[in-house]
């Protein structure tokens, strides 16, 4: 019995002195608070496009109006039909070709303004009469901007808009 009892004040010692070692981090962690006040807005806005054509001699002279509320980057395909296809030129200062055959423009479009310069269409009919239409699809994505504050395009991220007619 007197070793039962001895074992167990030994026991119970260690048990005190684990729990004192770790009652400081215990009451450090129940101590410790931080209050904040003020406050900021947010605003989540959105990034809306519109495609502006005007036409021309066999061309179609096309630029893009950002009508939303935050900048974006955008791109424009544009299609004529197969027999038509091959006969379109398109060429602007401040586009270039990318992947999947859209035409990016390489600035930043702010709000309220529209991309400066053209994308011009030439269209070479190849001595056909028949009437036919060049389609213009435009995208848009919201400005991104990395660690360094530089602004990137993630085309995963696409805003886009349905009109009818």
């Amino acid at each position: 019995m007197r070793f039962r009892k001895k074992s167990l004040c030994l026991a119970g010692a260690a048990l005190l002195l684990a729990g004192s070692v770790t009652a400081g981090n215990a009451m450090a962690y129940f101590t410790t608070n931080a209050t904040a006040s003020g406050g900021a807005q947010v605003s989540l806005g959105f990034t809306q496009t519109e495609p502006n054509e005007t036409f021309g001699e066999r061309s179609k002279h096309i630029t893009v109006a950002n009508t939303g509320e935050r900048d974006c980057f955008v791109r424009v395909k544009i299609f004529a039909g197969e027999t038509y296809q091959r006969g379109l030129t398109v060429e602007g200062s401040g586009w270039t070709l990318g992947e999947g055959g859209y035409y990016h423009y390489e600035n930043v479009v702010a709000p309220g303004t529209a991309t400066p310069d053209e994308l011009v269409v030439t269209i070479d009919t190849m001595g056909s009469e028949q009437d036919f239409n060049v389609i213009v699809v435009q995208e848009s994505t919201p400005v991104l901007y990395d660690e360094s504050g530089a602004p990137y395009a993630d085309w995963d991220v696409i805003m886009d808009t349905v009109r009818e007619g």
